[in-house]
């Protein structure tokens, strides 16, 4: 009888836990959304604002204010975010009272590409961002007749000087002609690196020679690192 009595209290309080989660989906499915926080990932670049997301959630008609929760498709709206030619992962969820939460996480690029016809920016995945009407990033550049390099090529040894803070600082802008190329740097000097071929080791040079191969620190108008295992040096 005991074991009747349990049962029937367990079946009432399991059927009192299904009401209840029924009523406050009900119930919260009836609440009206409104945008609580909207952060964006920064850097020391700025190509996604809160205030662009949020004209770009307008002008897609997907803006979650004043919209009944039940009718909201946070997939949708983090999907379009993605879409965003700025933006690397958005994350779009809500509390139990209609708050909406909205996480983006900009993309990142490392060097501006302009060629003849068009500009674009690669990102830190080596993919390509379109020019931003928004912002403008002060970054590596390249120039010249970048069509004829090989793109992955170009991200690699990008990649190596983006990650080398001595060559991030160092290197301004890289001209393409016949495939070599021409590194400009901010102290004024110009190094023949040649084709992007044996990159490591031409950095490896370039940076044994200025910690130990310039002791008396002149000043050269060009280095040319096309040569295997020497810099020819240029005065001005």
């Amino acid at each position: 009888m005991k074991n009747v009595f349990n049962f029937i209290r367990f079946i009432l309080g399991l059927s009192l836990l299904v009401a209840m989660v029924y009523l406050s989906l009900s119930n919260m499915g009836e609440k009206y959304c409104r945008l609580s926080e909207l952060t964006v990932e920064m850097d020391e670049n700025a190509f996604v604002t809160k205030e662009v997301i949020v004209d770009y959630l307008i002008a897609n008609t997907l803006h979650p204010d004043s919209i009944k929760l039940d009718e909201v498709s946070f997939r949708s709206i983090e999907e379009l975010l993605i879409h965003h030619p700025s933006v690397k992962k958005a994350t779009v969820y809500s509390d139990m009272n209609g708050k909406v939460f909205i996480n983006v996480d900009q993309r990142k690029p490392i060097v501006r590409i302009q060629n003849e016809k068009s500009g674009y920016y690669l990102d830190e995945d080596g993919l390509r961002m379109p020019l931003s009407t928004e912002y403008t990033a002060r970054m590596l550049l390249v120039t010249g007749e970048v069509n004829t390099l090989e793109e992955t090529d170009l991200f690699n040894l990008i990649d190596i000087i983006h990650k080398t803070e001595f060559l991030k600082k160092q290197i301004a802008q890289i001209d393409v002609k016949d495939s070599e190329l021409l590194m400009l740097t901010r102290i004024g000097e110009e190094l023949e690196f040649g084709e992007i071929k044996n990159v490591e080791e031409k950095f490896e040079k370039l940076m044994l020679y200025y910690e130990k191969g310039n002791s008396q620190n002149k000043e050269y108008r060009t280095l040319n690192l096309k040569y295997k295992n020497q810099i020819v040096c240029t005065k001005k």
